[in-house]
């Protein structure tokens, strides 16, 4: 049974390939050395082999299952560690292994205590409570040991995992990964260009040159393949290094000692030329090293530069856990566990609702204001107030901001999660990019729910407190009485409104996350989310009659207003010629506009490269 089997996995970015025809394998208890230079193309193996980026040619099989077709139950056996490791700096690091861990389908109990054990792990149990933005360069390397050892996986891929740790780290990490392999039989797959870190860990080896495997198999037999190369000590060791050579043999100084390969050449023969010429210390063989290996492949020496195969096993998917049950589910409580610990959360939904209560409150003043003009004699008649109009203007007033907060949360969704190494995170665990869409939909749809719902009670309540719910009237100067608009008939019309408001809210939150999944920066995603609202706006007055399809004919804007808030509160005024020019649409246009925006997103998303 091979714990990674990778085979024949190609991939190129534009033209470029990146990777050309790469295989390798391990097995359970396998230490695998995946060596190469800056650029190599090793960490985009690794991608491949998370499904961060998909090949255009091979395949990738995690224990007999076939990551490709199936990536949450391959993903469900391994852990893994690419580049810099992404948290949420605003929360603690057992914060942050914990919502990774219920992401991967643990309890909460077991989750908490799943974190506690991997900080124990990387030595990090002291600064369990801090927030990640006060760590270090070295304690966030730590913690991304961390995150990859969640639920004990059976499979591990770790990128420069030493990068940033002092010289203790670097040797309790390699302490854990010894036990990890010998004890626990995990399978680790170590990228690294720093060879004296690999030396002595690894049981196998892979040397990548150029996108391309120029080595790669059990480390003994590359020994082997590369062949011993003998230690000679002694004086004078110039003179001793001309015999060496005047023999046919190539010796290479290294400070007060010479190694050579003695080729077809016997030893004993080597040994009696060498002590006639001077005094000989030592002379005896010693091991190719994981250096010499690497520079003889890098060289593209011959004799080494020759694929070794792997050991047979066969593909079967037996041993391969389960992967855990309700991936969306899973995906959708940990978009909100993250968005519900931000600290911009409350503010921003509150800030709706401060602008409902002030529009009510200036509405109130104004309704005072002139009955005083009216008992001052300055005016005949005036309105008495209306709390279904108060609440309207307050509404009209408010739901922009509110779309705008909306649109805010949604155009940071992904790209913010791309800006923070965050989205990697998420999708080296056992879910689809579908299921981490539709978790980031469904959270911003619960938040968008609980933003209207804050702000039609704060502008209902305030218009209450205020005015009450009765009819409209007029008093005139005299005392009289006359009904403006009666509340039994605004009422109904006021509260179908409300659902009316929904649809639009909804397509605006899909055309912010359509943007982030467009644009990989949270600047840019914000513009361009700002764009898709308003710049079809621009073409209204070529629309004429068809302007209903804009989404922004179902959105007060604060400028104008032609949604069905501004009908309304035509009504709520007593106009007996009110109309709605766009109830056909206030259905099917939001719709449309949403189904759009989330396929965009689904392909997007799809196709997206997670760096």
């Amino acid at each position: 049974m091979t714990a990674l089997d990778l085979r024949q996995l190609s991939f190129q970015y534009g033209r470029e390939p990146a990777v050309r025809d790469v295989s390798l394998s391990l097995a359970p208890g396998d230490c695998y050395g995946f060596l190469g230079h800056n650029g190599a193309g090793k960490t985009t193996v690794l991608r491949l082999a998370l499904g961060l980026l998909r090949p255009q040619a091979g395949s990738v099989h995690v224990f007999g299952v076939d990551a490709l077709q199936d990536p949450r139950r391959a993903r469900a056996s391994l852990g893994a560690l690419v580049e810099r490791p992404g948290f949420h700096l605003h929360a603690t690091a057992r914060q942050n292994l914990a919502w990774l861990a219920r992401l991967q389908g643990m309890r909460r109990s077991r989750a908490t205590a799943e974190a506690e054990r991997a900080l124990e792990l990387l030595g990090l149990a002291g600064a369990a409570a801090r927030r990640v933005g006060t760590f270090s360069l070295g304690m966030r390397q730590r913690l991304g040991v961390a995150q990859a050892l969640l639920g004990q996986p059976r499979l591990l891929l770790l990128d420069e995992p030493t990068n940033g740790l002092d010289p203790e780290g670097i040797a309790d990490l390699r302490a854990l990964l010894r036990h990890l392999c010998a004890d626990e039989r995990t399978a680790v797959l170590l990228s690294s260009h720093m060879l004296q870190e690999l030396e002595g860990l690894c049981t196998r080896v892979g040397v990548l040159r150029d996108g391309a495997m120029v080595i790669e198999g059990d480390l003994d037999t590359l020994r082997a393949r590369v062949g011993a190369r003998h230690v000679v000590t002694g004086t004078p060791l110039a003179a001793l290094s001309q015999r060496l050579q005047a023999l046919g043999l190539a010796p290479e100084r290294e400070g007060n000692r010479l190694l050579v390969a003695l080729g077809a050449h016997a030893a004993g023969g080597i040994a009696r030329e060498l002590t006639a010429v001077g005094e000989l210390t030592s002379f005896a063989p010693e091991p190719a090293t994981l250096e010499t290996i690497y520079l003889r492949a890098t060289n593209g020496t011959a004799a080494t530069a020759v694929a070794v195969a792997a050991p047979t096993a066969a593909a079967t998917a037996i041993d391969a856990p389960a992967p855990p049950p309700a991936p969306l589910w899973r995906a959708f409580t940990h978009e909100l566990r993250t968005l519900a610990a931000a600290r911009t959360l409350l503010p921003l939904l509150l800030l709706p609702a401060a602008f409902a209560a002030w529009s009510t409150s200036a509405y109130h003043r104004s309704v005072a204001a002139a009955q005083a003009r009216v008992a001052a004699g300055e005016l005949f008649s005036a309105d008495a107030g209306s709390g279904h109009l108060a609440a309207v203007r307050a509404l009209q007033a408010a739901l922009p901001v509110l779309a705008l907060c909306l649109l805010w949360f949604a155009s940071q969704s992904v790209a913010a999660d791309l800006a923070a190494d965050t989205l990697r995170n998420t999708l080296m665990r056992s879910v689809r990019r579908g299921d981490v869409l539709l978790g980031k939909l469904g959270t911003l749809l619960a938040t968008t729910g609980a933003g209207l719902l804050v702000l039609v009670l704060v502008a209902t309540g305030t218009a209450w407190l205020w005015f009450g719910f009765g009819d409209l009237e007029e008093v005139s100067r005299r005392g009289d009485r006359q009904v403006l608009a009666a509340a039994a008939s605004v009422a109904p019309v006021f509260g179908r409104a409300l659902w009316h408001c929904v649809l639009p809210l909804v397509a605006t939150v899909a055309l912010g996350l359509c943007a982030s999944a467009l644009v990989r920066r949270p600047t840019r995603a914000l513009v361009a989310a700002l764009l898709l609202v308003l710049g079809p706006e621009l073409l209204r007055d070529h629309l004429h009659g068809h302007a209903g399809w804009l989404l922004t004919s179902h959105l007060p804007t604060g400028l104008r207003d032609d949604s069905v808030l501004g009908y309304v509160s035509a009504i709520a005024r007593g106009a007996a010629d009110a109309f709605w020019p766009w109830s056909g649409t206030a259905v099917s246009a939001p719709l449309l506009w949403t189904a759009s925006a989330l396929a965009i997103a689904a392909i997007c998303l799809r196709r997206l490269r997670v760096a």
